[in-house]
């Protein structure tokens, strides 16, 4: 076996002992680039169709020339900063974890478990393109969530996105987390899966947060 994404993401529980196994022959580091990189195209992207600006983009009819392509310059940059940070976010946060709750393996191999997570959590990003491309979808509308689900009965815009956060792509990244940390600790199975499912809410609870602050209100002053 080798690593790879396709085989990871097939055979979670081979790929995991074959990391575990075999830190010496990983190289891992074009994985990590074509995560950041696959990321920059994503944000970047989002950012030429005017993805996260629904609320604000009025305020482009403010400014007009140079001014105008300026101020759509500063936001291509946000979006591809805010990219790199989110793949920098859930790619080493989580291996940090991982490699202090088992310090016999190394960090390297606990980055190349963290990885697949990565990439599925990028599908889920390219999906959300594609709904708002596709049909005018937000994010916590995907219809690969329960935020659908959630406006039918809640009006708390806060609760909405928090909904909108927990997605059948969360469910398989918690599967992943959930099978590393039994495979490099002897927890129980059941504190294992509160350990990932607490981490997890923590993650959706910082989601919704930063969607349900008015960011963009700033922005203008």
């Amino acid at each position: 076996m080798r690593y790879g994404l396709r085989e990871g993401l097939k055979s979670p529980g081979r790929m995991i002992d074959f990391v575990l196994g075999s830190d010496a022959v990983l190289h891992i580091k074009r994985y990590i680039a074509a995560a950041f990189i696959v990321a920059l195209v994503i944000f970047g992207f989002g950012a030429v169709i005017g993805m996260g600006t629904q609320e604000w983009a009025g305020n482009f009819v403010l400014f007009y020339g140079l001014e105008y392509d300026l101020q759509r310059f500063y936001f291509l940059l946000g979006r591809l900063a805010q990219g790199l940070l989110y793949v920098s976010i859930v790619l080493f946060l989580p291996a940090l974890f991982y490699w202090l709750m088992a310090k016999q393996f190394t960090f390297r191999q606990m980055l190349a478990l963290s990885l697949f997570p990565v990439f599925i959590l990028l599908l889920e990003q390219i999906s959300y393109v594609v709904l708002i491309v596709w049909q005018g979808i937000d994010w916590y509308s995907s219809p690969f969530s329960w935020g659908v689900i959630g406006q039918l009965f809640i009006e708390q815009a806060w609760l909405v996105y928090f909904l909108g956060a927990i997605s059948l792509f969360k469910f398989w990244v918690i599967y992943w987390q959930f099978t590393v940390l039994r495979s490099i600790t002897t927890l129980k199975w059941w504190a294992a899966f509160l350990i990932i499912l607490g981490l997890n809410i923590l993650f959706w609870a910082a989601t919704a947060t930063l969607e349900y602050l008015p960011f963009y209100q700033y922005l203008f002053l």
